[in-house]
C-alpha cells in the first residue's frame, strides 16, 4: 500500500501507530515522523512499540502530550506476525524482524481489528507504521441540546471527544463507555447507547 491511503481526503476515524525507536530518540523526531505519516493526529487512538522501549523518554513525552495510550509487546509476539517489510537487521538488534509494522498490527487487533495503511516510514532514529481500525458504532449519542461548552472534552479520560463547531465529535475506537461525559454534561445532551 502507499501513503496516499492515509491522505487528507480519505475519512479515517481511528488509527494506531506502531513506533520503532533507537535509544535516546528525541520527542521532536517522533513528532516529525508522526506528522509525515498521519495527516490528522487526532485520529491516533493508540501508540504501540516493543516492550523494551516502554520507558524511552522521547517516546513517552510524545504519548503523554498526545494523550493516546502506549501499548507494548514482547519481541517474540512481534516476531510471530507476518509483516510487509521484515528486517533481519532489526531482529539482530531487538529480537524481532519488525517493530513498527508488527506493533501497529497487534494494537489494531487488540482494539477490534484493522489493517496496515502506511507501511514503515523511517525518520530520525524512529520508524513509524500506521494501521486503520475497523470502524465501530458510536457508543454515545450527542443531541442538539449540546451547547459545545467543552465540559465533556475536559473530563474524558480516554481523550475520545474532539471539539467541533456544533457539538463534540467522538473517536469511537477510543471510547470506553465509562460515562464520565454523561455525568458532567450540564444539558444532558449525551447518552450512552445500549
Amino acid at each position: 500500500m502507499t501513503r496516499e491511503t492515509c491522505s487528507p481526503g480519505r475519512a479515517i476515524d481511528a488509527v494506531v501507530v506502531g513506533l520503532g525507536t533507537s535509544r535516546g530518540v528525541r520527542a521532536a523526531a517522533v513528532w516529525a515522523a508522526l506528522r509525515s505519516a498521519v495527516p490528522d493526529l487526532t485520529a491516533i487512538t493508540a501508540f504501540a512499540t516493543i516492550d523494551r522501549r516502554r520507558d524511552e523518554p522521547g517516546l513517552l513525552a510524545v504519548t503523554r502530550e498526545h494523550g493516546a495510550p502506549l501499548r507494548c509487546y514482547p519481541a517474540a509476539e512481534l516476531d510471530a506476525l507476518d509483516v510487509p517489510h521484515p528486517s533481519e537487521g532489526v531482529r539482530g538488534h531487538v529480537g524481532t524482524r519488525s517493530v513498527a509494522e508488527a506493533a501497529a498490527l497487534l494494537a489494531a487487533r487488540d482494539l477490534g481489528g484493522g489493517s496496515l495503511i502506511v507501511p514503515k516510514l523511517r525518520g530520525e532514529h524512529v520508524t513509524v507504521a500506521v494501521a486503520a481500525l475497523v470502524p465501530r458504532a458510536s457508543p454515545l449519542s450527542i443531541s442538539s441540546a449540546c451547547t459545545a461548552c467543552g465540559a465533556c472534552l475536559r473530563t474524558c479520560p480516554e481523550h475520545a471527544l474532539r471539539p467541533a463547531p456544533q457539538r463534540p465529535t467522538l473517536i469511537a475506537a477510543r471510547c470506553s463507555s465509562c460515562g464520565e461525559c454523561v455525568e458532567i454534561c450540564p444539558t444532558d445532551a449525551i447518552t450512552l447507547r445500549d
